[in-house]
């Protein structure tokens, strides 16, 4: 492949691919994109790409996503591994997947995996991995291979019963993620702590699990309704899940926060409008990104695997108030 031909494949001048594969700033950065990618796909390498430290491979569990907690992980990530001048190699696992022959076949230094459950194809094969592995909230022991990374979920959920506690509320339900995840178990432990050291007795009726969709929210509202749980709060594992939450109970004519008071997990963007005004637990998307790349090129140069845990902080908007 030569710059001529990939230029007649885009009807564009050889300049232009020229400028767009040195990285010039005076053409479109969808041009650039257009021809970089399409340029990579193809196997062709400009001067100044042939500088490159080495590929690494995204490898999603569930299917790339375009938003949410792991697509925000995932750009933070692909942004830090370029400007280390890596190739990033986004892919999905299949029920076939096999994880070394992966990595090996395609030439790939190391991977993130995002999206991956206890459950998911390849999460029995890293205790085998050969080639250096970061996964975000989730964890795996006996090799220094495969390094995890996170937010602190434990006590940011703590925090939030705290908050909530502060408010006079002691009736206070949690809606947490898939029990196959450690991310899920933290995040329930966070909870079972927070009660226990405001002297609240857990309640297995109060606890209901989803998979972080707002499908899962509104499920969860529609089973608190029907067995007529009595609550005034409720701490949810994601965003999305308290956006479901709050939409199926204003549609069963509750009010929020004058019926509930809602917490959500992560503070995407969508949760900060009028419309949900959400208070939640913001993570540090940005930092959890740039902290796994650096964690995987540090074991691809040797060092030993390692977990790392991201601070987060409790935002406090109008989804919550004082118990009436």
């Amino acid at each position: 492949m030569t710059i001529k031909e990939i230029a007649e494949k885009f009807n564009i001048s050889v300049a232009t691919v020229s400028k767009a594969l040195n990285g010039s700033n005076d053409i479109a950065d969808e041009t650039k994109k257009t021809v970089c990618d399409y340029a990579e796909s193809v196997g062709y390498r400009s001067r100044k790409s042939m500088t490159i430290n080495g590929r690494v491979a995204v490898l999603w569990g569930k299917g790339e996503k375009k938003d949410g907690a792991n697509y925000e992980v995932y750009r933070s990530f692909r942004e830090t591994a370029e400007r280390a001048r890596y190739v990033v190699i986004p892919d999905v696992v299949t029920d076939d997947f096999r994880l070394n022959d992966y990595l090996a076949y395609n030439h790939l230094y190391g991977a993130l995996l995002l999206d991956i459950n206890f459950n998911s194809p390849v999460y029995s094969q890293l205790k085998k991995a050969r080639y250096p592995i970061v996964l975000f909230d989730n964890y795996v022991t006996g090799n220094d291979k495969v390094s995890g990374i996170g937010s602190d979920n434990i006590h940011s959920i703590e925090e939030a019963v705290d908050y909530l506690v502060s408010l006079d509320h002691k009736g206070i339900a949690f809606l947490g993620g898939e029990r196959a995840s450690l991310v899920g178990a933290e995040r329930l432990a966070g909870y079972v702590l927070g009660l226990a050291r405001n002297s609240i007795e857990y309640r297995y009726d109060l606890t209901y699990f989803g998979d972080y969709s707002m499908k899962a929210g509104a499920d969860a509202a529609d089973y608190f309704l029907q067995n007529k749980k009595e609550f005034s709060a409720i701490v949810c594992a994601s965003d999305s899940m308290a956006i479901g939450f709050i939409d199926r109970m204003r549609g069963a004519g509750k009010k929020i926060p004058e019926d509930y008071s809602v917490i959500g997990y992560d503070d995407l963007k969508t949760v900060r409008n009028a419309e949900y005004n959400l208070s939640t637990v913001r993570q540090d998307f940005d930092l959890i990104g740039e902290r796994a790349f650096h964690i995987l090129e540090s074991t691809m140069k040797g060092l030993s695997a390692q977990r790392a845990t991201v601070g987060c902080t409790l935002i406090t908007r109008g989804s919550t108030q004082q118990k009436q």
